[in-house]
Parts: structure tokens; C-alpha cells; sequence
């Protein structure tokens, strides 16, 4: 299956704002190669040949300058066409002054257009070492702005460490790949000995930026992939494995040149090995080309990390099975001890150098045997298995889910959701039991295709229809949450307690005149009280009161109003409570937004000083989400 690749701003866009990044970098990565390489190989030439050699590379970084001042207006007039929704060039053009006064695009946009004209200008004078150090300065804040157009600006506001990195990743693209088309002019032109020392200087500039480059994006993808199939399931992590695969190309041309091609201009057949060298780079500079196009549209698209990942293999990983049992976990131990076991007995036969063959076959035989016991550690996969709930566990979105499960579920789940429906007896097999606490171990994805697509047996038999021709996404979505809302709900009944951590269902209130989501709250206790009126006091600053179903005329006080009729029932059916017996209820809210505590009978938490001893217990006991429970509860809040 395969991701959906949705460029924001079609392939025009795309296309012009890669015309610009290529034309920057290229004159970031020319005056650097001025001010740090050339002089070295300047000292080799003659003087005649130096300076026409030097002219060559000032016209470079001039054509660069220029390429990179028309691809940037083309972006600006591109990008306002897409804000505009323009279907003609004039109306595009007529949204241009609106996009650069009024977006965080144009400004940066205005200040790129700046430093480049002012860059232009500084390379149109006299060529000293003086102006190429302004120069340099001025090419390296243009490069700097570039970021204010990357994804680590826009999710965060202020500096970040994702800001840093994308900056000392630009510049270091720019230095590295940037400087390829001098180098390769340079050494055309130059004699051979000149060619060398500018390979060789050349070299630990390159070998500095790709550290940069791999330190960045490590950090980069951490934050924006994020996980494992964000990058093999989004089409953001295909282009970046893209990304990846044409780095280990320009590395390898790298590699080449320092250790093969450039040494060789000093051996028998110069002229040969200058030729040799010529395309080596020439090719480099196509794949850097390239790797340069890929990064853009990888700014053109929505990171990973905010899109549902397509598991595209029939099974995946899952710690399940060895929780469960402790003779699975028994097995899965041994077998993975044997594994390493004849890895280190290898590893000593290679060291010693001595029955190495024997150490190989014991590893083959070890590893064919052993292998097939890891089975235990691989569950049945689905497209959607690592999906999350888009909904942050919403109150609405319980309630909806609630009149969703009565009109499609109760015929064989029944309305407690045991399985113990009308249609029940007459199914080969069960309905799942939906109160039961391993609901818990499956993902939501594995629940979002199950609804959506039915269930079926080994031997393919149907054992439940699926409702995604019925129920659309959104619908889908909320009778997970309701599912996940009535199963602790019935643990809560049942035993006092939720058997995992739960998340709080989100709802919007109003606070001092302000509409606030609960998700707005990290940080704080929120004491949540059903119909009832709180005293006017809070015991302490980082605790905040919130009324649900205020009765009519009644006064809430400090405390903050959530009018919305959703949240009583939403709480009602996480806490197993039923609807008419909500009134006085309290739940308790950590800063993390999860559910801590439910106060069914007398309302002591109205007592300050109890809420404050009941707070600073809740504190005290750090709630630490089961590896089962964790994964289905993380949702964007």
C-alpha cells in the first residue's frame, strides 16, 4: 500500500522553492570555497592562471546569487497563488503584497531577498579578501533564513533545539554540496598539482559538514519521523530513507575522490586521472543536485510524526505474548541468549583466528534453530496498526460513540458489551468480549480495522462484518473511544480502580471569560465536579475547580463552567457511574491529564485541606503506564 504523497502546493511550488535552495547553497557553498580552498591552490598556480581562476569562481558565485533571487521570487509569486487559490497569474501577482506583509512567509521571504541583493552587491565589487569575508556573512544569513521556512519554525515557537539543527544543517549542505562546482572548475582548469591541493583542502571541509549533516539529521528525524513506522509507512519517511540513500551515494563519491582520484593527479598520468576526477565530481554534484530536491519536497510535505503510518508487512513486533506467559518469555530468553551466544563464539574464533569454520557452523546451526522460537515476539499486522485516535479522547466524541455502539453493536456484543447480544448464540464464534481487560493490549489501528474492515477466522471464514461503508472515519474514531470509555468505566465499577492508566476525556470550559480545552491544563490539577457547586476557595494555585451540568440559576464561583451536556455523560461512562446518579461526583486530574481518582460517595475534596492531602498523595505515587496500556492512550491532547 502505498502512502499518499500530497505536496502542499503541487510540484510548481515544489519546483521553484528547490530553484531557490539550490542557488543559495550553491552561493553559500562557492564563497566558502573561496575563502577556505582556493588560496591553498591559488599558491600553486601561476599568477596568470590564479586569477583567471578566481574570476571564474566570482562568476559562479554571481550566476548562483542570480539563479537564487529569480527561483525566490518565483516561490514568492507560487506560494501566493496557493494561499490565494489564484487560477491566473495576475491574480497571483495581486496576492503578493498581501502574502509579504501579512504571512510569517513573506517576511522571511523579504529578508532572504534583502541579504541576497546585498550580496549581489558585495560580490559586484572589487574581489579582496575583505568583501569575500562579507561576503561569507552575508551568504550565511541568507542560509540561516532559509530555515525559517522549515518545519522546526513553524511547530515551535522561539529557538529550539530543532531550529539549531536545521540551521547548522542548511549551512553545512551549503558548504559541502554547494562547494562541488567550484572544486570541479578548479580542477578542470588548474594545473594538476593545483587540482590535488584543492581536493586535499577540499576534503576536511567535507568531512566536517558531513558530521554536521549526520549529527542534524539524526536529531531532525528523531523529532519529525519519530518512530519506526512513521519511516517506512508515510510517504515524509520514504523520501527521507530517498534522502538517505542518495547521501550514502554522495558519500561514496566523496570517499573516492579523497583516497583514489585526487591522489592519483600527482602519479604517472595526470592528465588521465584529472579526467578521472572531472566526473567523479560532475556526478557528485548531479546526485547533490538531486539530494537538494529531495530535502525540498520533504519541506513541501507534513512530517511523520502527523500522519497515520500504513504498516505495509502482515506482521509486526509485539511484547504481548511474553507479558502474558512466563513460559513464552522462558523460551524467548533462551533463544535469544543461545543467538548471542554463538555471535560471541565467533566473534573469539575470528579474534584467535583458529576453528573459525567450526565457529561458523555452530552459529548457522544455532541461529536455524533458534530463530523460529522469536516467533512468539511477532503478532498479525494491519495497514492501520499503527494508527493513533486523531480525536484527543473527547467527551463528544464518547458520547457520540456511545449512540454509535447502541445502533450498530448491541445485536451481538449486547448492551454491556460482554458479548452477550440477541444475535450472539447464533454466530460460530463469540462476539469479543468488550469489557474484558486485554481490550487494553490491541493498538488502536488494530481496533480501527477491525471495525472498519471485520474480523475473520485462520481459515478466512467472516466472524464480524465491517462498518467502514456504514461509518466514515470520524465515526469510526469515536466508537473506539467509546469502547476504550465503557471498558474502564466497567473495571471501575467492578473493582473501584481503572486496571490501566486512562486518559481524562477532553472537553472545552469557560474560564473567567476565556474558552479553554482541558488539554489547555498541562501542568495543573483540575478537580472535575458533575452538578454539584464547589466551595469558593481552591487550596492551591496549581489546582483548578471545573463544574460540569451546573444546575440552572446556580453560581459556579472560582471555579470554571463546561456547559457542554457531553461531558456528564462522557464521565459517567468512564467511571461506570450510571447517567441520573452523576450529581456530586468528582473526578481528580493530573497535570499529565490523566484520571488519578473518582469520588463517588460524600464530597470530602470539598474539605481544602483534603483536596490538598489527596493531591499531594496522587503526587507522591508517580502513575507508571503498563507497556500494554500506554500505546492505545496516545493521543494527541
Amino acid at each position: 500500500m502505498l502512502p499518499v504523497f500530497d505536496l502542499q502546493g503541487g510540484a510548481a511550488l515544489a519546483a521553484s522553492r528547490a530553484a531557490s535552495v539550490t542557488g543559495l547553497l550553491s552561493a553559500f557553498g562557492t564563497i566558502v570555497f573561496c575563502v577556505v580552498v582556493a588560496p591553498k591552490a591559488f599558491a600553486r598556480m601561476a599568477p596568470e592562471m590564479g586569477a583567471a581562476a578566481q574570476r571564474k569562481l566570482l562568476v559562479l558565485a554571481r550566476l548562483s546569487v542570480a539563479a537564487s533571487v529569480v527561483g525566490t521570487g518565483l516561490w514568492l509569486v507560487m506560494q501566493a497563488a496557493s494561499m490565494a487559490d489564484a487560477t491566473r497569474l495576475a491574480d497571483a501577482f495581486a496576492a503578493v503584497p498581501t502574502v509579504i506583509t501579512q504571512t510569517s512567509f513573506g517576511h522571511v521571504v523579504l529578508l532572504q531577498l534583502a541579504a541576497l541583493l546585498i550580496l549581489a552587491a558585495v560580490l559586484g565589487g572589487r574581489n579582496d579578501a575583505r568583501r569575500q569575508r562579507v561576503a561569507l556573512g552575508v551568504a550565511g544569513l541568507a542560509v540561516a533564513l532559509q530555515s525559517g521556512h522549515s518545519h522546526a519554525f513553524s511547530m515551535v515557537q522561539g529557538p529550539s533545539l530543532l531550529l539549531v539543527c536545521d540551521i547548522l544543517h542548511l549551512a553545512a549542505a551549503g558548504a559541502w554540496l554547494g562547494g562541488l562546482l567550484p572544486l570541479l572548475l578548479l580542477v578542470r582548469s588548474a594545473s594538476p598539482d593545483a587540482g590535488a591541493t584543492a581536493a586535499r583542502w577540499f576534503s576536511p571541509l567535507g568531512q566536517g559538514c558531513i558530521a554536521v549533516l549526520i549529527v542534524s539529521a539524526a536529531i531532525q528525524g528523531w523529532s519529525l519521523v519519530a518512530s519506526l513506522p512513521g519511516l517506512i509507512g508515510t510517504a515524509y519517511g520514504w523520501l527521507v530513507l530517498v534522502k538517505l540513500a542518495l547521501f550514502a551515494v554522495l558519500f561514496g563519491f566523496a570517499w573516492f575522490n579523497r583516497y583514489h582520484f585526487a591522489p592519483a593527479l600527482l602519479g604517472e598520468d595526470p592528465e588521465s586521472a584529472r579526467r578521472v576526477l572531472v566526473r567523479s565530481i560532475f556526478w557528485q554534484t548531479g546526485f547533490a543536485i538531486a539530494i537538494v530536491v529531495a530535502a525540498v519536497v520533504l519541506s513541501e510535505l507534513p512530517p511523520a510524526m502527523h500522519l497515520q503510518a500504513q504498516w505495509p508487512f502482515s506482521e509486526r513486533l509485539s511484547l504481548s505474548a511474553i507479558q502474558e506467559d512466563a513460559d513464552f518469555r522462558r523460551e524467548v530468553f533462551l533463544a535469544c541468549l543461545a543467538l548471542a551466544a554463538s555471535v560471541a563464539v565467533l566473534a573469539v574464533a575470528l579474534l584467535l583466528r583458529r576453528l573459525r569454520i567450526a565457529a561458523l557452523v555452530v552459529l548457522c546451526v544455532t541461529w536455524w534453530f533458534a530463530l523460529p522460537h522469536l516467533d512468539l515476539l511477532l503478532v498479525t499486522a494491519y495497514p492501520t496498526s499503527f494508527y493513533h485516535s486523531p480525536t484527543g479522547f473527547a467527551a463528544a466524541g464518547i458520547a457520540e460513540g456511545a449512540t454509535l455502539f447502541a445502533q450498530n453493536c448491541v445485536s451481538c456484543h449486547g448492551p454491556n458489551g460482554n458479548g452477550s447480544g440477541p444475535l450472539a448464540k447464533t454466530l460460530s464464534v463469540p462476539p469479543a468480549d468488550l469489557t474484558a481487560a486485554h481490550l487494553w493490549m490491541h493498538s488502536d489501528g488494530e481496533l480501527f480495522w477491525w471495525i472498519g474492515h471485520g474480523m475473520v477466522t485462520p481459515e478466512g471464514a467472516q466472524v464480524m462484518p465491517g462498518f467502514a461503508a456504514a461509518l466514515d472515519d470520524d465515526q469510526l474514531w469515536a466508537l473506539i473511544d467509546y469502547i476504550r470509555a465503557h471498558n474502564a468505566g466497567v473495571a471501575q465499577r467492578q473493582t473501584g480502580e481503572w486496571p490501566f492508566p486512562v486518559r481524562a476525556p477532553d472537553f472545552s470550559m469557560r474560564c473567567d471569560g476565556r474558552v479553554l480545552q482541558l488539554s489547555d491544563l498541562r501542568g495543573r490539577f483540575v478537580r472535575l465536579v458533575i452538578g454539584g457547586v464547589p466551595p469558593a476557595t481552591a487550596p492551591e494555585d496549581d489546582v483548578l475547580t471545573v463544574v460540569a451540568g451546573l444546575p440552572s440559576g446556580a453560581s459556579p464561583g472560582r471555579a470554571c463552567v463546561a456547559r457542554d451536556e457531553t461531558v456528564s455523560r462522557a464521565y459517567a461512562i468512564i467511571s461506570g457511574v450510571a447517567p441520573e446518579a452523576m450529581t456530586g461526583i468528582q473526578f481528580l486530574i493530573d497535570g499529565s491529564l490523566w484520571l488519578r481518582a473518582v469520588q463517588k460517595g460524600p464530597a470530602s475534596w470539598d474539605d481544602p485541606k483534603a483536596l490538598r492531602a489527596e493531591i499531594m498523595m496522587l503526587r507522591a505515587q508517580k502513575l507508571m503506564p503498563s507497556l500494554t496500556a500506554a500505546e492505545p492512550m496516545k493521543m494527541p491532547m
